[in-house]
């Protein structure tokens, strides 16, 4: 009975220390784009039942459509979410919609949070915008000052510090984010997840600019492979190009990005398998091929020890080895030493063009071309057979082709 008694202490005792299983901490650091949204849904994929998630932010904001897509995440998860803007950092602009789509906001000293009137300050979007952050404020606190101070984030840039947005009821200030932690009984954290190489990637085509720039060269390297002979793989360049420049519009989804990626790799390498010899396309090939397959890998919330990863991983390398197969092949017979001009010369037949003499030279036709030649046989008249005997430079030393028979 005692031991019983003892044990049931013990796990309520644990059940107060800690209220969550795990801690994940989410790094939204620089421009809210499409690589954040990416950041955000991958994080909430790998979020374990029972653990809660932190948004450390430290951003001036970035695009409209990212931040409502985050927020809408955030939302529909129904996960328990935090937003920790530390010490000296900033939540602003749509950097703060997202902060606001968290159940809490702690804030540190010399922080800040708001200004998120939009611009260009068109009046139909800031109307919405202010409506999504009073919605979003409602949800959250359920407390119409509060709800009032998000709408003047949108429609008077307003912005408030660490000690105000306290004093307001938006925020709890906290110096560190152990001490958020600690005050949420949550433990320490399991793991820190920001942008990886992918992201960063899907942060650059984001910018309109880049995005911009890649669907006109993509197009004009299509019209290039159209007005040249023959295969030049600038096709395969600009529908790329195309298909990144249609992903950062968020036009297209992550999946068939993938598709077009691993469509191209395996394009190419055929391209190199049929007309052996350049090598470039193989390797382009293989690397299109590796970057689709870790594009798609990435986003599956299953151990990367599945079977299907096995054997995807276990394709790519059979590709790998075709390719350098078919790479060593085509080295091999590049490496093999050419016949030099006198060795396919000498010996060749042809026809003489003119009478060619000992002294007097002439031209005779060898091999597709008129060269001039002397002979080596006394004078050679025109319309007679020829075969070549030597090479001085440009110059042919030729004998009658029937003189050779006859002598032979």
């Amino acid at each position: 009975m005692l031991r019983s008694s003892l044990a049931l202490v013990l796990l309520l005792v644990t059940l107060v220390a800690y209220a969550y299983s795990g801690t994940l901490v989410v790094e939204l650091t620089g421009t809210v784009d499409g690589g954040m949204v990416s950041l955000v849904e991958r994080s909430l994929r790998t979020l374990q039942p029972g653990e809660l998630l932190v948004l450390r932010i430290d951003s001036y904001g970035g695009y409209l459509s990212s931040a409502d897509r985050i927020a809408e995440l955030l939302v529909n998860s129904q996960v328990d979410c935090v937003a920790y803007v530390p010490p000296g950092s900033k939540a602003v602009s749509a950097a703060s919609m997202i902060a606001l789509a968290c159940g809490k906001i702690y804030m540190g000293p010399g922080s800040v949070i708001g200004a998120a009137r939009p611009y260009p300050d068109d009046p139909k979007v800031v109307n919405y915008v202010a409506s999504r952050f009073k919605a979003l404020a409602r949800r959250a606190f359920n407390n119409e000052t509060i709800e009032d101070i998000a709408v003047r984030f949108v429609t008077e840039a307003l912005s408030l510090t660490d000690s105000e947005a306290e004093a307001y009821g938006l925020a709890r200030r906290a110096g560190s984010l152990e001490e958020v932690l600690r005050e949420l009984g949550a433990p320490r954290p399991r793991a820190y997840v920001s942008k990886d190489y992918w992201e960063q990637l899907i942060s650059v085509i984001s910018d309109p600019l880049i995005y911009s720039v890649a669907l006109s060269i993509g197009f004009f390297l299509i019209l290039a492979e159209i007005f040249t002979t023959g295969f030049q793989g600038y096709a395969i360049a600009g529908a790329l190009l195309i298909a990144m420049a249609l992903y950062g519009m968020s036009l297209i989804p992550p999946n068939l990005l993938v598709v077009v990626l691993l469509l191209s790799g395996v394009i190419l390498i055929l391209v190199e398998v049929v007309n052996p010899g350049f090598q470039g396309f193989g390797v382009a090939g293989l690397v299109l091929l590796a970057i689709g397959l870790y594009s798609g890998l990435r986003d599956r919330p299953v151990p990367v020890s599945e079977p299907s990863v096995v054997v995807a991983l276990a394709g790519l390398a059979s590709l790998g080895a075709i390719f350098g197969v078919v790479v060593a092949k085509a080295s091999q017979a590049i490496r093999m030493k050419k016949p030099s001009t006198r060795e396919r010369l000498v010996g060749a037949e042809g026809v003489a063009k003119t009478d060619v003499g000992p002294t007097t030279p002439g031209v005779v036709y060898v091999l597709g071309e008129d060269w001039t030649a002397y002979s080596v046989e006394g004078t050679i008249r025109a319309g007679s057979k020829v075969v070549v005997k030597d090479v001085k430079g440009l110059i042919l030393l030729v004998g009658e082709a029937g003189a050779r028979e006859r002598s032979s």
